[in-house]
């Protein structure tokens, strides 16, 4: 009974959602893994946002990480750490991008694996 799809979130990038499971999140993210304890300890987290107050959201968009990154990147990682795909894909082209999400993000392996492919050129 305990369907490991009721475990999974849904991550807004530009305008589209992307289904992920929280626990492979908080594992691979540092900066998911803070945000869920956050929202563990505090029900009234400043992550659980209410779409309420929409010209207050415009500007609280710099402080988002997901609204500086790409739906493409994010859907690719997420795919990666849930080891729907083993490879990231990555080129001269997007990895770049790829590095930045991990560093906004906090995913230290990703890092790792964008670094080892910058290095070997």
């Amino acid at each position: 009974d305990n369907d490991p799809k009721d475990d999974n979130i849904l991550l807004e990038v530009e305008g589209q959602h992307i289904e992920v499971n929280e626990k492979c999140l908080v594992e691979n993210s540092i900066h998911f893994s803070r945000i869920f304890e956050d929202i563990s300890l505090h029900a009234d987290s400043e992550y659980l946002t209410e779409d309420e107050d929409e010209e207050e959201d415009e500007e609280e968009d710099t402080d988002n990480p997901l609204a500086q990154i790409s739906f493409e990147t994010m859907k690719t990682l997420v795919n990666y750490i849930s080891k729907v795909q083993t490879d990231l894909q990555l080129s001269e082209g997007n990895v770049k991008d790829f590095q930045k999400t991990a560093r906004l993000l906090n995913f230290p392996a990703i890092e790792k694996t964008c670094q080892r492919f910058v290095e070997k050129g």
